[in-house]
């Protein structure tokens, strides 16, 4: 969808549309296939652990920090700018609504998950078998 309608594509919400699937779309493969692998080559259960492991140590939360964090944001950015569109009818102000909300939520959400990720919402004792995996 992106290449097809790139040279049509003008306005804000519609490359923020295109920018966040992109984004949502190269997340979910790379996360995928990093779960698949977590499980079946390194034997691992990819519960929370499997992805606080890669917060905690340098240099890959430098890493991980913004890759789960702008996952979140396009996730809510990509469904903001979807409500953009079927309000596109209505008031300035319902139409900016319709795309800073979401897009709001998707900011407080993503610095919570990472806040968690990072042990810094509560107290964070990894297994020692999800951080040999980055050493």
């Amino acid at each position: 969808m992106v290449v097809q309608k790139w040279k049509e594509r003008s306005g804000l919400v519609a490359w923020l549309q295109a920018g966040s699937g992109i984004y949502l779309a190269l997340f979910l493969l790379f996360h995928v296939g990093a779960v698949l692998f977590g499980r079946a080559a390194l034997k691992l259960d990819t519960n929370f652990y499997y992805a606080a492991a890669g917060f905690v140590l340098m240099p890959y939360k430098l890493f991980f920090a913004p890759y789960y964090f702008f996952s979140v944001c396009a996730l809510f950015t990509h469904l903001g700018c979807a409500i953009y569109w079927q309000v596109e009818a209505r008031s300035l102000t319902v139409r900016r609504l319709a795309m800073g909300a979401p897009a709001a939520v998707g900011l407080i959400a993503a610095l919570l998950i990472n806040l968690a990720l990072a042990g810094m919402l509560h107290p964070l004792d990894i297994p020692a078998k999800y951080l040999t995996i980055y050493q």
